[in-house]
């Protein structure tokens, strides 16, 4: 079975057992071992230290073949930051990384409808600009580009809702059809990886 380090925020959330079990089915029905944040399910919770909670992940991420971040916005217009780490620590140990987002819009229109309530567009590069005349990335990406960059550099893909599900923390519709797609890509052929 091909390991996938499933990396995402789901741990924060109040039912977090759950829902991570509920993640962890699905991958082991498309034929994967899952690992990563909550995948130690048949043990007792412990409460582990920050230095012990890394350990674990980091030993996980090296460990796996590929990941399947989800980068729904959390706590903000953007993915969750341990979950971007965990991307950029995956694509820089030469895994395969795919990416899914329960949110259909892009980063800069998020940034501008949500951030910013005011808006201009800079004369002389043509870029929008919030009201503190910062520049707002407008690249029609699901995040951040060095985000949706580093996967594809991979190989892998960002998958992206068609619409705003009711409950974007929990819905699992793109996660599923993620699931669906890598596995089609490794029934088919060797997993994509890193150029590194």
């Amino acid at each position: 079975m091909t390991t996938i380090y499933l990396a995402g925020p789901e741990v924060f959330l109040p039912d977090a057992m759950p829902i991570m079990a509920e993640k962890r089915r699905m991958a082991r029905q498309f034929g994967f071992e899952p690992t990563g944040p909550g995948s130690d399910e048949n043990q007792t919770p412990v409460k582990r230290t920050a230095a012990e909670i890394y350990a674990r992940n980091d030993d996980a991420m090296r460990r796996a073949e590929i990941c399947l971040a989800n980068i729904t916005p959390f706590r903000g217009v953007s993915a969750d930051p341990g979950t971007v780490y965990e991307i950029g620590f995956m694509i820089a140990l030469g895994k395969a990384v795919f990416a899914y987002t329960n949110h259909p819009d892009d980063y800069g229109l998020r940034v501008r409808s949500i951030w910013y309530a005011g808006l201009d567009i800079d004369e002389t590069s043509g870029r929008p600009r919030g009201p503190d005349g910062i520049a707002i990335e407008n690249h029609g990406m699901a995040d951040n580009l060095m985000i949706d960059g580093g996967v594809e550099a991979t190989g892998g893909k960002v998958f992206r809702a068609a619409a705003l599900p009711a409950d974007p923390a929990r819905d699992l519709t793109v996660y599923f059809e993620a699931l669906q797609t890598i596995a089609g890509i490794l029934a088919s052929s060797t997993p994509p990886s890193s150029r590194r």
